[in-house]
């Protein structure tokens, strides 16, 4: 590993590498971040902010303005043969941003460079890497400047944010296993005029494909519809006229379609690497993963593969965190990644079929399903992202829990009550606002510990542990499915919680007894040395 001295060189400043960037700087991690583009983009592209990307950007200082300026989706909705079948209940999610939020790419990406701005770090546009390899624990990169100089540099990490054509992954030849669905699509942002709401996720299937409707604010729609020629030689970019017959042809009710700002065909690939990364180089976002865009869930897993893998490097290089943290970037993303491909791909070949047998056996099972309880929550957790768990990974090994909660899992946004001198305050606080972005957070879920105690035990890894007591009030009624049932057993057994700066469980034990925590801490990161005394 080089010296914490080096800057890390990301590649693309779309929202991954906006976000890596973001996270490291704020990290103390000397950065510069490329864009071969001259200006940012400013079309729409992906529009789905999902529950568990909410929960890592607000307390990050992006989410309240992402939420002031998306429209909130409560539901989706299917419909076939002229009625709806069935909706899924967004509001099940098990988070308070209990919803999806529509919201362009372009804002997105604006938001989190203005957060980077803030933080003394300028997206460097027009620069282009020609080429990289791994040199002495580093990275040596050639870059091309505006004007076509090339510059030499030196990094000590790379992250391949360069899309799904990365230019990095093409350059170690790493294989980009999957496959391109059959099909094609139509895409357009327009104005649609008609009887469709303005706070739910439309889909239409059709027996020769399907339309799918996703509300904008200020009465404009992002519409998605199979291409009813997908052999045809003309890959002209489709007018008002073809995307009105489409409509008319599948939605039930009538829609005037007006004032598209855009539009084009694209066909969906489906693929992911089989590795994160290779030594120095780290992948993450569409140079990683690209897949059906079904679930809007694209930029949403670009995003927190950064923010798994920021604390992860600025641990490392300041020599706070054994090298062997690095590998659980992969180990904790790739199945995550695999399991949205795999959901993905299968939900596109199913609303996309026009084998009559399989369209008719949705129609049938996808209302009798969605008219579960169980499905429902379920649905929206994986929806949300907030499902998403790190349970198998090598990190969560011998990380034990507490009930429902594992080492691995998503903490829940609890309201809690901070304690001081042993007296639980009266104003609550979110849980997920109390944890630290930098370090590990110890959570005393127990106002009658001893906090000073706790302390000392883990005083070792003073600097990369804060402690934080509180009381857990049973009754939640903000919390839904396993959060609440999480959150009731904390209540009635109090526990420790090593929460990791993503918010992801570490380890736990009940009561005070702090073994199982030291055990994970010493395995992974590393004490505090002895100092010598000052005079």
């Amino acid at each position: 590993m080089t010296d914490g001295a080096s800057p890390v060189l990301i590649v693309g400043a779309g929202p991954t590498g906006l976000t890596a960037a973001v996270e490291l700087s704020r990290l103390g991690v000397p950065v510069r971040i490329i864009d071969r583009a001259a200006q940012p983009a400013t079309t729409s592209r992906a529009l789905a902010v999902q529950a568990r990307t909410l929960e890592l950007l607000h307390p990050r200082g992006a989410g309240a303005e992402m939420l002031r300026l998306g429209n909130k989706a409560r539901s989706t909705a299917l419909h076939a043969r002229g009625r709806k079948l069935a909706t899924v209940e967004l509001h099940r999610m098990p988070s308070r941003f209990n919803h999806v939020l529509l919201l362009p790419q372009s804002e997105t990406e604006r938001l989190l460079r203005e957060l980077l701005h803030r933080q003394g770090v300028r997206v460097e546009r027009g620069v282009e890497l020609l080429s990289c390899e791994q040199s002495d624990g580093g990275v040596r990169a050639v870059l091309r400047k505006p004007g076509g100089a090339a510059e030499t540099v030196r990094a000590g990490q790379l992250i391949a944010a360069d899309g799904a054509h990365s230019g990095v992954r093409h350059a170690l030849g790493l294989p980009f296993d999957g496959a391109s669905l059959p099909q094609r699509y139509l895409l357009s942002d327009l104005h649609v005029d008609g009887d469709l709401p303005s706070d739910q996720l439309s889909v239409f299937l059709a027996a020769d494909g399907f339309v799918a409707v996703f509300p904008l604010s200020g009465g404009r729609f992002r519409l998605m519809a199979t291409d009813p020629r997908p052999h045809a030689a003309d890959r002209a970019t489709p007018g008002l006229a073809e995307l009105q017959g489409i409509c008319d042809h599948v939605l039930p009710t009538p829609v005037r379609l007006r004032d598209a700002r855009w539009s084009s065909r694209f066909r969906i690939n489906s693929r992911h690497l089989a590795t994160l990364r290779s030594g120095a180089i780290f992948f993450g976002g569409d140079a990683a993963h690209v897949h059906s865009p079904a679930g809007g869930q694209g930029m949403n897993t670009g995003i927190q593969d950064m923010i798994n893998l920021a604390w992860k490097l600025a641990m490392v290089r300041r020599g706070q965190a054994a090298p062997e943290l690095l590998d659980t970037y992969q180990t904790d993303r790739l199945p995550v990644i695999r399991a949205l491909v795999r959901s993905t791909e299968t939900a596109t070949r199913i609303l996309n079929s026009t084998n009559p047998v399989l369209h008719q056996a949705f129609s049938r099972i996808a209302p009798i399903a969605l008219g579960t309880t169980a499905v429902q929550d379920k649905a929206a957790a994986v929806l949300g992202e907030v499902a998403a768990s790190y349970r198998d990974s090598p990190i969560a090994a011998g990380g034990g829990g507490i009930g429902r909660l594992r080492a691995g899992d998503r903490v829940p946004d609890a309201d809690v009550l901070p304690v001081s001198g042993g007296v639980a305050g009266r104003e609550s606080e979110r849980l997920h606002e109390l944890l630290d972005l930098g370090r590990f957070t110890l959570v005393v879920c127990d106002p009658a510990a001893d906090p000073a105690a706790l302390a000392e035990r883990f005083r070792p890894w003073s600097e990369v542990l804060i402690v934080r007591q509180v009381a857990v009030p049973a009754d939640q009624p903000a919390l839904r499915g396993t959060d609440s049932a999480i959150v009731r057993d904390l209540a009635a057994r109090p526990g420790l919680l090593l929460v990791r700066p993503d918010g992801y469980l570490a380890a736990a034990a009940r009561g005070t007894g702090p073994e199982r925590l030291a055990g994970w801490l010493r395995g992974w990161l590393t004490p505090v040395r002895e100092r010598p005394a000052v005079g």
